[in-house]
């Protein structure tokens, strides 16, 4: 699979009391991205992406499904979490606002898709955002 750029997860701890995201970097990713105008809300809302993240490419070793996550042991892909276009340097952050206002490629996670079968080099996740 081509891959285009890295990205960034950040996973909402759930555990703790504050709300708070924790980021882990994927290296390998195509992402695809689309910048729409909604006729009822101008430009507020109309914006979308799917990334699909190769398995044989990227380090998947500390990767859990969402239920046994635990922030800074391991990472997950979830609805709810915010993705972000390349690195950033930001290791923590309290809300989507945090990156809005620094970077133009920021998305919620709205659809998480294993595709688990064939060969390991085709197996990868599908990721779409809002």
């Amino acid at each position: 699979m081509i891959t285009n750029t890295k990205m960034c997860v950040f996973n909402k701890d759930d555990k703790s009391k504050e709300t708070r995201f924790v980021k882990h970097l994927i290296d390998k990713v195509f992402w695809d991205d689309s910048k729409g105008i909604n006729l009822n809300r101008g430009y507020d809302g109309a914006d979308d992406v799917n990334i699909f993240i190769p398995k044989d490419v990227n380090d998947f070793t500390k990767y859990v499904k969402p239920k046994q996550f635990e922030a800074y042991k391991n990472w997950t892909l979830k609805k709810g979490d915010i993705i972000v276009r390349g690195n950033v340097n930001e290791k923590e952050i309290k809300g989507i606002k945090d990156l809005a206002t620094k970077y133009d490629d920021v998305f919620i996670i709205t659809l998480v898709d294993d595709k688990d079968f064939g060969s390991y080099d085709m197996q990868h996740f599908e990721i779409r955002g809002k």
